[in-house]
């Protein structure tokens, strides 16, 4: 028996009567309702986000291959739009048992995921195609926002999944979504009803002011992160900036949510849900004020930066996966040159292809640079052979990096800065950044 208020059609689910798949994704609604406190479920009238197949075919889960051919054959769909944001997982890959892998450009990559029958494996999985025809849209991208082409809009309710997806959901759309985004949330279309899809927790509990304008980039990613370390799980409203790009709304995102577990954030002029400060705080004081100004900047910097010789032996561009004017502009910068040492670059399986077409994959390739798609280097579990020390432009993937290759024999060190700096230290082999 549980506490949970069920619709009388709820509790058939529960009880078994719509089938077994649909009893255990209710069973599992039901106990994220109690451990998070949530009286009832929500229907969901956005879109759904979740990792797969791995995750669906977990045994948390309990649901069999058996079981997703008897849903097919039985012309059942997700209930609502659903989309995949990570590449599909390789049974049993050779180190960690999670890697995702890359999709174009493996063979270049010089890693065991150049093997062709390990690509081939992990990208044609039953269990994916089953997903495929209940309706779920394989968008192999962290960063699905930049091509799903069908946003829910303010105030729908969603399940998203992916780390810096849920402020993108939450703060920059002003749908709503917890951090829940999975099988059983996607094929029922309800969630618990808690966090961020109540009015009352979507205001501002905290005012976070800077002493330095936060418009550059860099500026952005180490802001992120530095009020996520500050805030945790706290919603704050963001002041002293200018308005972010879609390549900074990446950033920040992508780093509030690493530095702490930020869901939903404010802008005030910028963000939908703050046309104004007062607005975003519900019309009240804040709880708390918080600076996070150039001391606190500059202790996440160097926080970021963990390396003890200024020699790189790899560059990494793509997390969150780079958008397509950062393909533009990456590639106008690299018009002429060449790498002289390993420089991957990932982005969306989708706008891989638009990189083809518009000449960019065979320019970056002229200068030596790798383009990818579909994974990224922490959910890959690899770098080519010889690599100590690596240069990323994100606060996320410095923070990700070492805790991704914990083998004794790989200690990586992480230089981290401006996609400048990266672009230099790939053409010279040497770190040059700074925080200025």
């Amino acid at each position: 028996m549980t506490n949970v208020k069920l619709t009388e059609e709820e509790k058939r689910m529960l009880e078994g009567e719509q089938g077994k798949v649909r009893q255990i994704c209710m069973e599992y609604l039901v106990e994220m309702c109690e451990i998070s406190g949530a009286e009832r479920l929500v229907d969901l009238d956005g879109t759904g986000d979740m990792h797969t197949p791995g995750i669906v075919m977990s045994p948390y889960y309990g649901i069999s291959i058996e079981d997703l051919r008897e849903l097919v054959a039985a012309k059942e769909h997700f209930k609502i739009p659903t989309f995949a944001d990570k590449s599909p997982f390789p049974e049993q890959p050779p180190i960690h048992g999670w890697e995702s892998c890359n999709i174009c450009s493996y063979r270049q990559a010089g890693i065991r995921q150049d093997d062709p029958s390990f690509h081939a494996k992990a990208m044609h999985k039953e269990e994916f195609d089953l997903l495929r025809k209940l309706g779920m849209i394989t968008t192999h991208s962290c960063a699905n926002y930049l091509t799903m082409t069908y946003w829910p809009t303010v105030g729908q309710h969603c399940s998203w999944f992916e780390s810096s997806q849920i402020p993108y959901c939450n703060a920059v759309l002003g749908a709503r979504t917890n951090f829940d985004g999975s099988f059983a949330t996607c094929f029922l279309g309800k969630a618990p009803y808690y966090g961020m899809h109540i009015t009352e927790n979507r205001y501002a509990t905290v005012l976070v002011k800077t002493d330095r304008l936060i418009h550059t980039d860099l500026e952005w990613d180490v802001f992120g992160y530095a009020v996520g370390c500050d805030v945790k799980c706290d919603v704050p409203v963001l002041t002293g900036t200018a308005k972010p790009t879609t390549t900074q709304y990446q950033k920040l995102n992508s780093a509030i949510h690493t530095g702490g577990a930020v869901e939903m954030y404010h802008i005030p002029g910028s963000t939908p849900e703050a046309p104004t400060l007062d607005f975003a705080l519900g019309g009240r004081k804040p709880r708390r004020e918080t600076l996070i100004g150039e001391t606190e900047l500059r202790r996440a910097y160097e926080y970021l930066n963990y390396h003890t010789s200024d020699t790189v032996d790899m560059v990494y561009l793509g997390c969150p996966h780079l958008n397509i004017v950062d393909l533009m502009k990456l590639t106008a910068k690299m018009d002429g040159k060449k790498v002289q040492i390993p420089m991957w670059v990932m982005t969306a399986p989708w706008l891989y292809h638009s990189a083809e077409e518009l000449g960019y994959v065979r320019s970056l390739a002229n200068a030596g640079i790798t383009l990818m798609s579909g994974a990224c280097l922490a959910a890959m579990g690899a770098v080519p052979e010889g690599v100590r020390c690596i240069a990323v432009d994100t606060a996320k993937q410095a923070n990700y990096v070492t805790g991704c290759y914990p083998d004794d024999d790989v200690k990586l060190q992480v230089c981290y800065g401006t996609t400048d700096e990266c672009i230099d230290a790939a053409l010279t082999g040497r770190w040059r950044g700074e925080w200025r």
